[in-house]
């Protein structure tokens, strides 16, 4: 069985805007995308999980918000794809939390309160696992895997 355990988590990076001209309801569409890199000798991962907001109903982008959460997980049994897959829906389970309180607060912050973010499901036999390699467009700028689930 794969484990994964957070040491520490920290915010990267955040962009807003919020040109929205008058409070009330808005409509926002929403994804993520969650990398996870594992050292070679497979006892700790760097998961870096971005969600990005956005208004659906004004053309011009009144409303974006983008959060980057990077946290570094001990792991255990990292050997193979199988163990890396089920270590992939670990750190999302267990970074999310955090990036649920960013984006309320910020979200306060700027007007608007109260926003919920939905949890995705994510079924281990879906996710791709990259080899370190040479760059591409499947890698991290660093060779190492790169996971993207939108």
């Amino acid at each position: 069985m794969a484990n994964a355990s957070l040491i520490n988590q920290k915010v990267q990076e955040i962009h807003l805007i919020n040109k929205l001209e008058k409070p009330g309801q808005v409509q926002l569409d929403s994804s993520f995308s969650l990398n996870v890199s594992f050292t070679p000798d497979g006892s700790r991962c760097i998961g870096k999980l971005q969600q990005t907001l956005r208004d659906k109903e004004f053309a011009g982008g009144k409303f974006t918000m983008s959060v980057e959460l990077v946290g570094v997980f001990n792991c255990s049994g990292a050997f193979d794809d199988h163990v890396k897959r089920q270590i992939h829906g670990e750190v999302y389970d267990q970074l999310f939390p955090y990036m649920q309180v960013q984006c309320a607060n910020l979200a306060a912050a700027s007007g608007i309160p109260g926003l919920m973010l939905k949890k995705a499901v994510i079924d281990p036999n879906t996710i791709a696992v990259n080899k370190r390699g040479p760059g591409g467009p499947d890698r991290n700028p660093d060779g190492g895997p790169k996971l993207t689930l939108l």
